[in-house]
């Protein structure tokens, strides 16, 4: 052990315990003089500093620390009411980014080599498209603002963020685990509001705000966990089904195989109690599309079958009819049958009118703020497709709607042709699967814009663009380990 004296031998060691002691004084002479929260906040700073330096060092974790905000902090505003969700995405974000800029810029990192890609490429010429949207005379710059960030800066951040600070196969295996994790916490939530009822701030929003209109209805109580709505909830259930389902027969790690098992349970029971039927187009259409690009002749007629017998069963059968869930599943297939149903085929054929004169929409935000002499008032949108058709016309609504596609013929492709690892292409056909039947459902629903789903898709679709980098890890990592045992 050093002496004393020797301590102050090292200049790093002197600058050090030279700042220790001013921030000791410092704590002191505040405690005494002032008062005690005024100390705690000084004695604050250095750790306050140290994470921040940490995060600076490693954005890695801040990108996680991101993804669980994203997923759970609607139902934090549930009962922090002045709390504005979007908001403090918004701050981490800009908080991960601007890290990015300076460590790009300052230091010899490069985040962005694989953000070089047609997915970025289309996304910005989206966002520049949504920016123009500005001038669109029927809406203001208060609307557009209010807007446009769920609109199409999401979409591009999300993307070049997955891009940067998730490269590699381990990023996407352990997103999905944590993406697993916290979808057995929202089914367990709606499981408990099913089972013992509804807390105080649930009530409020049921009651208070009027959120009781859509949720307890003639059909029984639709659930929605600590999402915005049953819809969302519902939405997001059958993707998180639809993903770990085809996952858990691929991966090969045991206990992230049970981990996907037990979601899948849970999220299927999740979105039954959701009653939101536009939620069942998501697995009919996503195992559609895992069982013909799967090219396994089992999988291929199992799930035919599978699938044939359970639209038999719901459109043909009264089997089960009694059962609230079941009944309220089958009035999905009713088609034009569904009051609910024809009502927006109806407020469709209104839009259509004033639409057709107008390519460029009625502009972003305005959708959601029309007055009583506009065309659009008293029409609501009800699903996400439709609503970027009203807000930025039909030439929008191409530019949008190519992006995804673009994403799921490239990953049907990849699927097909490209990827050799069957992990890898489970997982990547599971993810194929479910924004395939993600965007059928955005026909019927308002989910794309919605915390946590619309989030949760954009990374999706950006670690589709790297399953080709991803496959050649694999193999170089493979092939390392074959070096390393002769």
């Amino acid at each position: 052990m050093r002496k004393f004296t020797d301590i102050f031998s090292n200049h790093k060691d002197k600058y050090f315990y030279l700042i220790l002691c001013i921030g000791l004084f410092a704590i002191s002479f505040t405690t005494a003089y002032l008062n005690i929260v005024s100390a705690f906040i000084l004695a604050g700073i250095p750790l306050f500093c140290i994470i921040v330096l940490f995060f600076f060092r490693k954005p890695y974790w801040l990108m996680m620390i991101l993804f669980i905000t994203n997923y759970i902090i609607m139902g934090i505003g549930r009962y922090v009411l002045q709390l504005q969700g979007g908001i403090i995405i918004d701050l981490l974000l800009l908080t991960i980014i601007s890290i990015l800029f300076l460590q790009t810029v300052f230091f010899p990192v490069d985040f962005w080599k694989r953000s070089n890609n047609m997915l970025i490429y289309m996304a910005s010429i989206w966002v520049i498209y949504c920016i123009i949207q500005i001038l669109n005379p029927y809406t203001t710059v208060e609307y557009w603002l209010t807007s446009v960030r769920g609109i199409a800066f999401y979409m591009l951040l999300f993307m070049l963020l997955t891009f940067a600070l998730l490269p590699r196969y381990i990023d996407l295996k352990r997103i999905l685990a944590l993406w697993a994790v916290l979808t057995l916490l929202a089914a367990t939530k709606a499981i408990i509001q099913k089972l013992v009822g509804f807390d105080w701030a649930e009530n409020h929003w049921l009651f208070a705000e009027n959120g009781s209109k859509t949720h307890i209805i003639y059909s029984g109580i639709r659930y929605f966990s600590f999402f915005t709505d049953a819809a969302n909830f519902g939405c997001s259930m059958a993707l998180s089904m639809v993903v770990f389902s085809i996952s858990a027969f691929y991966v090969k790690n045991k206990y992230l195989r049970i981990l996907f098992i037990l979601v899948t349970l849970a999220s299927a029971y999740g979105m039954i109690i959701s009653g939101t039927r536009t939620a069942l187009a998501i697995p009919f259409i996503g195992y559609t599309i895992f069982i013909i690009i799967s090219k396994r002749i089992k999988i291929l007629i199992g799930g035919a079958i599978l699938i044939a017998s359970l639209f038999v069963f719901f459109n043909f059968t009264n089997i089960g009819q009694s059962n609230a869930e079941i009944r309220r599943m089958r009035s999905a297939f009713s088609g034009t049958e569904d009051a609910s149903f024809a009502v927006r085929l109806d407020n469709q054929k209104k839009m259509k009118e004033f639409m057709v004169s107008h390519p460029f929409g009625i502009g972003i935000g305005k959708s959601k703020h029309t007055d009583p002499q506009d065309h659009m008032y008293g029409i609501a949108t009800d699903s996400s497709l439709v609503f970027i058709w009203v807000e930025t016309g039909i030439v929008g609504l191409i530019i949008y709607i190519s992006i995804f596609l673009f994403v799921l013929m490239r990953g049907i492709y990849d699927v097909l042709f490209r990827i050799r690892n069957k992990e890898l292409k489970g997982i990547i056909g599971a993810l194929v699967a479910g924004l395939g039947g993600i965007l059928v459902s955005a026909y019927g629903n308002e989910i794309l814009q919605q915390f946590p789903t619309g989030p949760i898709l954009y990374m999706s679709m950006a670690f589709i663009m790297m399953a080709r980098y991803f496959d050649k890890e694999i193999e170089s990592l493979n092939t390392s380990k074959i070096i390393s045992q002769e």
